[in-house]
């Protein structure tokens, strides 16, 4: 360590360096995550939390792994060190409207939200599947997801994957009839908005290993040239679904990371 002779050189060395030395110091602290503070009625393993960042790294889209017994969820607000400049996220929980948040400035914001839960009735809804003699013999269940494809505009991407949500699972009978308690997509905000697109997405998947058996799409409902189920405010009595001619695996997913803004 290099000693100082002169005390008024080693001050005046320190008075130069000081105000290099905070400003690393600040450079390395992480920025406060933003919380997201949840309602009393909702259950927090059954949240679904998409969320996109922009700032100096470009764009970057994640999602939050849902935990139980949690009063609220946090949203790393930084990506590689780099403090982001806004945040926008879109909230599902089962038996409420889906929550949209846009924080455009993050710095000036206050860092945390309350999330209220607008109802949002369920309707059932009927279906059976007619799958090729091939595939009748593995046991499987239908995964049924929302698909907000509004989300892009929401987001500020022009493309990636489409941000979804898991709604439920039911495993049909026999005859590949099966009923289920969906939401009233028609009754939520975000959906009817602006005419905002959203549909249904119907999987076979294998009992145990959740193995992809089929992609559903509807042949006695006019689709919207996807191969998912329309929002509509009425369904027939049963909703008759066959394999689809080709498996649009590029619609399942969380948003995009590092998209364009």
């Amino acid at each position: 360590m290099r000693r100082f002779k002169n005390p008024a050189l080693a001050v005046s060395v320190l008075t130069v360096l000081c105000p290099f030395l905070v400003k690393a110091g600040l450079g390395q602290q992480e920025p406060a995550p933003f919380e997201i503070r949840l309602p009393s009625e909702v259950r927090s393993e059954q949240v679904q939390v998409r969320y996109f960042l922009t700032g100096p790294f470009g764009a970057n889209g994640g999602f939050l792994k849902a935990e139980p017994e949690r009063n609220s969820y946090l949203i790393g607000t930084s990506v590689n060190h780099q403090a982001a400049d806004s945040l926008r996220v879109i909230l599902y929980a089962p038996g409420c409207q889906i929550v949209t948040l846009s924080i455009g400035s993050i710095s000036e914001a206050e860092k945390g939200a309350d999330v209220n839960c607008e109802d949002l009735p369920p309707m059932t809804f009927s279906g059976r599947v007619d799958l090729p003699g091939a595939l009748r013999g593995r046991p499987y269940e239908v995964e049924i997801i929302y698909l907000a494809y509004w989300a892009h505009s929401f987001f500020h991407i022009e493309d990636g994957q489409v941000t979804s949500f898991t709604l439920a699972r039911v495993a049909p009978d026999e005859s590949g009839a099966f009923h289920v308690e969906l939401p009233n997509f028609n009754k939520d905000r975000e959906t009817v908005s602006f005419r905002r697109e959203a549909g249904l997405q119907f999987i076979a998947r294998e009992l145990g290993t959740g193995n992809i058996v089929a992609f559903l799409a509807p042949v006695n409902v006019q689709g919207n040239g996807t191969g998912t189920l329309p929002i509509k405010p009425k369904y027939p009595a049963e909703v008759i679904f066959k394999p689809a001619p080709e498996s649009p695996q590029n619609q399942i997913g969380q948003p995009a990371k590092n998209g364009t803004p």
